[in-house]
């Protein structure tokens, strides 16, 4: 596995995490995110955004 790939695939497959969910982890290890990812007004725009993208170039 790359290093890259490691701590996705650590958190879906190990067994002892199974029932672990709204964590977030760096180097397979629980950590913290920083202001930025627990920011609801950045997080709206990036929804606004993203739904924006989506639909410039949705095919319907």
């Amino acid at each position: 596995i790359s290093q890259d790939a490691a701590t996705t695939c650590y958190m879906a497959l190990h067994p002892s995490l199974k029932d672990v969910t709204g964590q977030y982890f760096v180097d397979s290890n629980k950590s913290s995110c920083s202001a930025y990812g627990r920011d609801p007004e950045l997080a709206h725009k990036l929804w606004t955004f993203s739904q924006e993208l989506i639909d410039k170039h949705s095919l319907s």
